[in-house]
């Protein structure tokens, strides 16, 4: 049986914080501090995404595979760095279960998030990624995002400070009509 992509609800909170604590803790095992890792929880993570998915769970985009299990997510919206934009839409993340990550799960969840981002009129999409994550640098340059020039910042992660850049996907012209 084929992944399904549907949209997350509020049940799927407990499911969604699983996915993305074992894929902090596989992705970033060498690259994210270990005293950063250990200070992540299922129960923290959970109680956000419910608080999220209470508000508004049409931007977070969950794939289930033949079980029923949800094994990887998509959340996106508005660029949260120039909000002021509204032609700018970002991935906020991609999170996959540690044995479907390469597994096309996440290009999936691009494909059938990106129409959906198109539609609210964003004319490019952005994605930060942390400096060392070089299996999802590969993955957002495989689906078609470029980096953006000079585009190294930092982010503060349990009082750490972590180096990211920034990748832009642009419509073709002819998904702009």
């Amino acid at each position: 049986m084929a992944t399904l992509i549907r949209q997350a609800t509020l049940k799927d909170a407990s499911d969604i914080a699983k996915v993305q604590v074992a894929s902090w803790l596989a992705a970033y095992d060498t690259i994210v501090p270990a005293p950063v890792l250990a200070a992540q929880s299922v129960e923290r993570q959970e109680a956000f995404w419910r608080g999220v998915l209470s508000q508004r769970s049409d931007n977070v985009l969950v794939a289930v595979n033949g079980s029923g299990e949800i094994v990887a997510w998509v959340s996106s919206g508005q660029f949260r760095k120039q909000r002021e934009a509204k032609d700018k839409g970002e991935i906020y993340a991609i999170y996959a279960r540690p044995d479907y990550f390469r597994s096309g799960t996440g290009r999936l969840l691009w494909e059938s998030a990106s129409p959906r981002l198109r539609q609210l009129g964003f004319l490019s999409v952005f994605a930060l990624v942390i400096t060392d994550n070089h299996r999802a640098r590969a993955f957002y340059e495989g689906v078609g995002f470029t980096l953006v020039r000079e585009s190294q910042s930092t982010f503060t992660w349990e009082g750490v400070q972590i180096g990211d850049v920034c990748y832009e996907y642009r419509y073709p012209k002819s998904a702009l009509s």
